[in-house]
């Protein structure tokens, strides 16, 4: 990719290593937003900064520049869409079949951040895709790790792997790349630019429906990407009410859309999205009832929208169906301050399950998985990683549940939590599967090798 010359801090992203995909790299002609158009903020202040902090670049880690801390905005418009996560992406992503997975791992040699697949019949991982960052500024500048989002196209070959530019610019865009699993096929890149906050999007699953990827251009504008030729459109829906945001729908070939019913949003339209015309079709309308929410999912029909908050003394779950409050209830965590990071709904559409950070006594914390049943019955959880240095409760964000589409299989890697300053211990930096059908929730670990040097640029 040609680098950007845009002042002294400018930054190259290359494409570094391509493994196990023997195939050219055909480069598609720059997409551009019509001008004045930008991302749409719709993200909460917690998740707002840790957005930005994926944006960071080196420098400003070794500047150590603080993070806007902005407060949070408790309109459910904003707060459902904190860290909103559906049935079937995280930051793992198991393929249509589930046989494989792609999960974010780390390139020993540079020490960047790239993503990796997992195949669970051969029970051996390959990484794929490393996308390098340096200062063209510096002779011997470190590498920058990024942060990624991975998913799969529908055909089960494809693999869409999106990430934004290192540059803290406004104007620097978001690469997506779309490769093939296993084939001779040209790997594709689109560079969209002028997307402000372009890492926003990466805190939220990869909205693809079908061939298409979706993006968010403004308040109540749409960006629609043709992953096979690259062709770009963008529609404003000058009838909303408020702003919207959009989302993957379960089953891979529509969208889901999030539209506030005014700038403060005291109710919320839930609907799908016709990918093609752009048409949009509401569901439900929730109200703003459950200010402190930080995961939400909902199903495949958009009827069922489960919330979770981490409140102060004890968290709190709340199901909405077909508008209404179907069942509440606080979650006994034994005292222990919880916080989570994504949430998904249960096959049976009886329980959530979510990731969750736990304190650990008073200088360290947890991470495991949890599941929440839609009565008063206990919970089960799974504690994954044990007695961790103390982190920011915010950092839950970036370890993240997929699970399989039989819905048997849960995974989550901890790739991220070495990145930040205070950092896990390698023993700990791992794929983790969780064995859902059994009764005893097995867990199966898979190393991630962490590099001798890594510069942490989350905090």
């Amino acid at each position: 990719m040609p680098p950007s010359t845009a002042g002294k801090d400018a930054r190259r992203y290359v494409v570094m290593a391509i493994k196990g995909a023997p195939a050219t790299i055909e480069r598609a002609n720059p997409l551009a937003l019509p001008a004045g158009t930008a991302i749409l903020r719709v993200l909460a202040g917690s998740a707002a900064q840790i957005a930005r902090k994926i944006g960071a670049r080196a420098s400003e880690y070794k500047e150590r520049q603080i993070m806007n801390n902005t407060k949070r905005n408790a309109t459910l418009a904003l707060v459902g869409l904190l860290a909103l996560s559906v049935y079937i992406l995280a930051c793992t992503s198991f393929s249509p079949d589930d046989t494989k997975v792609l999960y974010p791992a780390f390139d020993v040699a540079s020490g960047a951040t790239g993503i990796a697949g997992y195949d669970r019949e051969a029970r051996t991982s390959e990484l794929l895709f490393v996308p390098v960052g340096y200062d063209s500024a510096e002779t011997n500048a470190e590498v920058t790790p990024a942060v990624l989002r991975a998913g799969w196209l529908a055909n089960g070959r494809d693999i869409v792997i999106a990430y934004a530019s290192p540059k803290d610019d406004e104007k620097a865009g978001m690469t997506v790349a779309v490769m093939p699993w296993g084939a001779r096929k040209p790997v594709r890149t689109f560079h969209v630019p002028a997307l402000k906050d372009a890492g926003e999007a990466l805190i939220s699953p990869l909205c693809i429906a079908g061939d298409q990827l979706f993006l968010h251009a403004s308040g109540k504008s749409i960006a629609r990407l043709d992953l096979r030729s690259g062709a770009l459109a963008t529609k404003e829906f000058e009838d909303a009410k408020g702003d919207l945001s959009f989302y993957p729908a379960p089953d891979g070939a529509s969208v889901f859309y999030f539209e506030a019913d005014s700038p403060s949003g005291g109710q919320t339209t839930i609907g799908r999205l016709n990918p093609k015309g752009f048409s949009r079709t509401p569901l439900m309308v929730v109200s703003n009832s459950l200010k402190e929410a930080t995961a939400a999912a909902y199903d495949t029909d958009g009827k069922v929208l489960a919330l979770l908050a981490a409140g102060d003394d004890k968290p709190s779950l709340q199901v909405w169906r077909d508008g209404k409050v179907v069942f509440s209830r606080e979650v006994d965590t034994h005292g222990k301050k919880t916080v989570f990071g994504n949430a998904i709904l249960a096959p049976s559409g009886k329980a959530i399950r979510a990731s969750f950070q736990q304190a650990s006594g008073t200088n360290a914390v947890s991470y495991g998985l949890m599941e929440i049943p839609f009565s008063e019955a206990p919970t089960r959880e799974v504690m994954l990683i044990k007695d961790a240095p103390p982190q920011d409760e915010a950092s839950v964000s970036y370890f993240q549940a997929g699970v399989s589409h039989d819905g048997k299989t849960a995974a989550l890697a901890s790739t991220y939590l070495a990145l930040m300053e205070k950092p896990i211990s390698a023993p700990d930096c791992a794929l983790f599967f969780v064995d859902l059908s059994d009764p005893n929730w097995k867990v199966t670990k898979v190393p991630i090798p962490m590099p001798a040097k890594l510069v942490p640029v989350l905090k």
